[in-house]
């Protein structure tokens, strides 16, 4: 069992580490607006921890990085948030194209979590993650907005009614809460997310734009995630079925404060939106009656 003198000393290799490839990508990408760091103050966090100025473990280090294949002349977002035992722990690495299709940007993220999981074995990973994208970018193709446009009428006409819910062990990162719900709105869906421990999603809509959606936020880099239930209905009964006006992320007193979803509040939220019974079917609970 690891004593906390250990522990710490496992924090500070880490921490070291990472402090050290994020000023290589500083100096790689120099140019305002290139690397762009989510909160300032872990730096300073982190140095403080490093001269045992606190003992407090460092929030997580995240930013983002706009990088430009100028050969493509594509520009990609590339979101980094990294746990305080990275490079032992794997990063998240996300990347956003408005460029490419959602299905092509949702394979080119999975590949890249692929590689480095299997590249990675506990050392920092950043710059060969960048290589690599730079290098395989161009095998996934961009579609014009008609050919978009086009698919998405046909979802419109053909497409079934669907309603997802899913479960995550827990929802904090503000990179995936974000990410949740910007790609939902952009495919039209209706629903809430409720971060904390654990985490509820709802989702409805068509069900092919449900379907892109939840392959989009699968890819990304979760403890546990599942979709607990998967209700399908005739698209001609949408306006019945459908229970809420927009996607909206659910923010009830302390939720993040405890980081623990406020259960009592999620329950009468369903039960008022008319969907009282499918409290218990998310968290395994048997009806008494």
């Amino acid at each position: 069992m690891a004593t906390s003198s250990t522990m710490r000393e496992e924090y500070e290799d880490c921490i070291s580490q990472q402090i050290s490839e994020y000023e290589l990508l500083k100096s790689m990408y120099p140019n305002p607006g290139e690397l762009i760091l989510n909160d300032k103050s872990v730096i300073n966090e982190m140095n403080n921890f490093l001269n045992n100025k606190t003992e407090s473990i460092p929030g997580h280090l995240d930013f983002k990085l706009n990088l430009l294949i100028e050969e493509l002349k594509l520009k990609l977002e590339v979101f980094v948030n990294l746990h305080s035992l990275y490079p032992k722990k794997e990063p998240e690495i996300y990347v956003r194209c408005n460029n490419m299709n959602r299905q092509n940007e949702s394979n080119l993220n999975s590949e890249l979590m692929n590689y480095i999981k299997e590249n990675s074995f506990g050392e920092v990973c950043l710059y060969t993650a960048i290589s690599w994208l730079q290098e395989n970018v161009h095998k996934y193709n961009i579609i014009t907005e008609n050919t978009s446009s086009k698919a998405s009428e046909v979802n419109e006409t053909e497409d079934e009614y669907a309603r997802l819910w899913i479960y995550s062990h827990h929802i904090y990162n503000k990179r995936k809460r974000d990410e949740i719900v910007k790609k939902a709105r952009e495919l039209k869906l209706t629903g809430f997310s409720l971060p904390g421990k654990p985490g509820i999603i709802c989702v409805e809509g068509f069900h092919n734009d449900c379907i892109e959606w939840w392959k989009h936020i699968k890819a990304m880099c979760w403890k546990k995630i599942m979709i607990r239930k998967s209700e399908i209905f005739d698209v001609s009964e949408k306006n019945t079925y459908k229970k809420f006006s927009s996607f909206e992320e659910l923010m009830f007193t302390n939720t993040l404060i405890n980081k623990c979803s406020p259960m009592s509040e999620l329950s009468k939220l369903l039960h008022d939106r008319g969907l009282g019974p499918i409290f218990n079917e998310l968290f395994g609970l048997g009806n008494d009656d």
